[in-house]
């Protein structure tokens, strides 16, 4: 990290100080609210073949001239509008954003695929800006922040990962602010990928009822400055975070658990971190895709969690599913319910279609509302939950009073280090490994080589430890970083795109276009169920990512963690994790 992290355990109270929504719906809160509060989706018929070559139903920015300007022609549409919503959410904020950059004041960027736009017309000549890491310090230097950005890229839970992550900074005093940036674009790249599983609903998409047939894609940014500064927010009664949690399926890479028992956990989890009962939240805004599996194991989960009593909604039909950026567009959504007493409906939905009951309606209902869970699931078998509050409510509930926080966690151990860096003979030298490891892995070699590269390393690390069978699969976990994401597969993906069109595309490749599901890959191994977060920095920032991933994963419940850097691009390989243990 920029600054070095103090080991102090003392709980800072993490404020929302300001937000903003930039979507088709409107380029602030605001403007979103009014129109969700109207019942107005932003899902219709989009007829670009430079999106896509069918005509499908999607939420797609109509129009944003308006973020153009002498000081961002340079700036990618993406990081435009980014920008535009940083400044909008500033301008709410008790505190300017020129205050803001003074402080200790951190960019956490949550993006799924970033500008993966750019790939589109060709792969021979990739800009800078097209590698996350570089995109973020883009970002940073024209705000003028002193401090890194950090990249969070862990598939659709991203946003509520991000959010966690940093309300963590905020709590142990790393840093008095941070800007947590949800922001992701409706591509080719990305709706051939899906429509490749066929999952995109030809409708606008009906979370949890009986005639839902698939999600709806969308693109937004959500922005959310966290603050454990009060007086920078201007609400009488503002927002608090009081816990979180994520946690990993280790079940399928592409859908989810059918048990439940991952995102119920989490939920479990995020409860327990913020010293509060199933009791105490108002309602659940769920992840809610509209898809069969996903929709059915939400509801085992909320049962899981006990959490059946509290009513569930999904905003998809709003916005569609705009991917990294979701977690945040429907958390600035979950605040807004909380100040205006009323519970948004899940539109369209009519009849109860998974089999264990919701308390699920289209309609809105005026109620006090005080406390929300917000969660999310997504690729690799990643879940997270995450709980807002009140602060009138958090100073009725004496466990959580600003000051109180977890026990001090030992230090991490050092147990075991795998290192392997190359450069074109990355087959010859990954089968030897795997012959080593005397492995039996009928699926290894149809992965791809970041994966491949990440189970070998995770299979060494593993090869003298001792796996109790009455271990907690929940307490293992991974905190892993690089610096080119996913481009290695992305590159496939898009050439595939280009070779045989858009619409005979490949969901085998297209799933590995998501860094995270290297810790997928092997948590469905090695039965690793605990935190699961994949960032993406500089290669100028592998040093510090590399002490600051073992600052993240101390602040997390893991008692096991495989910590480091897997890098895997064009032919070179770079690969430094360790094997940590506490007690």
């Amino acid at each position: 990290m920029a600054e070095k992290m103090e080991t102090d355990r003392v709980r800072e109270r993490v404020y929302v100080v300001a937000d903003s929504i930039y979507s088709p719906l409107g380029f602030s809160t605001k403007e979103n609210m009014k129109r969700v509060s109207e019942s107005i989706s932003a899902i219709k018929r989009v007829d670009n073949p430079d999106i896509y070559s069918v005509p499908f139903n999607g939420a797609k920015v109509s129009e944003d001239a308006h973020i153009i300007n002498e000081l961002s022609l340079s700036f990618t549409t993406l990081e435009r509008r980014i920008l535009f919503a940083i400044e909008d959410a500033a301008f709410g904020c008790g505190a300017s954003l020129d205050t803001l950059v003074k402080e200790k004041t951190r960019l956490l960027y949550a993006t799924t695929k970033a500008n993966i736009s750019l790939i589109k017309d060709g792969v021979a000549d990739l800009p800078p800006e097209l590698f996350p890491g570089e995109s973020a310090e883009r970002i940073n230097r024209y705000l003028g922040l002193k401090s890194a950005p950090l990249v969070l890229s862990n598939a659709c839970i991203s946003g509520v990962n991000a959010l966690i992550t940093a309300a963590r900074l905020i709590e142990h005093s790393h840093y008095d602010n941070v800007i947590v940036v949800g922001a992701d674009e409706m591509t080719r790249f990305v709706v051939s990928g899906f429509e490749a599983f066929h999952s995109i609903s030809p409708t606008i998409c009906r979370p949890y009822d009986a005639s839902r047939d698939g999600l709806s894609l969308g693109e937004a940014v959500g922005v959310v400055i966290l603050s454990h500064k009060r007086e920078y927010s201007t609400e009488i009664d503002p927002i608090v975070i009081e816990g979180g949690a994520v946690t990993n399926d280790a079940n399928h890479l592409s859908a989810p658990s059918r048990t439940g028992d991952g995102l119920g956990t989490a939920m479990l989890k995020a409860l327990e971190s913020g010293h509060l009962s199933a009791s105490q939240i108002d309602f659940i805004n769920a992840h809610g895709t509209s898809t069969s599996y996903n929709d059915e194991m939400e509801s085992k989960a909320i049962h899981l969690a006990s959490l059946s009593s509290a009513p569930v909604q999904s905003l998809k039909p709003y916005w569609g599913h705009t991917l990294g950026a979701s977690g945040v567009v429907e958390s600035i959504a979950s605040f807004w319910q909380i100040r205006d007493s009323r519970l948004l409906g899940t539109m369209g939905y009519q009849e109860q279609g998974v089999s264990m009951e919701l308390k699920v309606t289209s309609k809105d209902v005026p109620m006090e509302l005080n406390r929300c869970m917000k969660s999310a699931s997504g690729f690799g078998g990643c879940n997270a939950a995450i709980v807002f509050a009140r602060e009138s409510a958090v100073i009725k509930s004496a466990a959580s009073k600003s000051g109180v926080g977890r026990e001090p966690q030992n230090e991490w151990q050092e147990l075991s280090r795998f290192v392997l860096k190359g450069e074109g003979d990355f087959d010859d030298v990954i089968r030897a490994r795997y012959k080593e490891l005397g492995m039996k892995d009928i699926k290894f070699f149809k992965m791809d080589n970041l994966s491949k590269a990440g189970v070998i390393a995770t299979a060494s690390l593993l090869r003298d430890y001792d796996m109790e069978e009455s271990r907690n699969p929940f307490d293992y976990g991974f905190f892993i970083a690089n610096s080119s994401s996913s481009l290695d597969t992305d590159i496939r993906h898009q050439n595939e795109i280009l070779i045989k069109g858009d619409t005979n595309v490949s969901p085998a490749i297209f799933v590995y276009t998501l860094p995270n599901i290297l810790m997928g890959e092997s948590a469905i191994r090695f039965k690793f169920q605990g935190e699961n977060t994949f960032f993406v920095t500089t290669q100028q920032r592998r040093g510090e990512i590399m002490d600051e991933l073992m600052i993240l994963a101390g602040e997390s419940t893991l008692k096991v963690a495989v910590i480091g850097w897997c890098e895997f691009f064009d032919g070179r390989y770079d690969i430094d994790l360790k094997l940590c243990k506490r007690d």
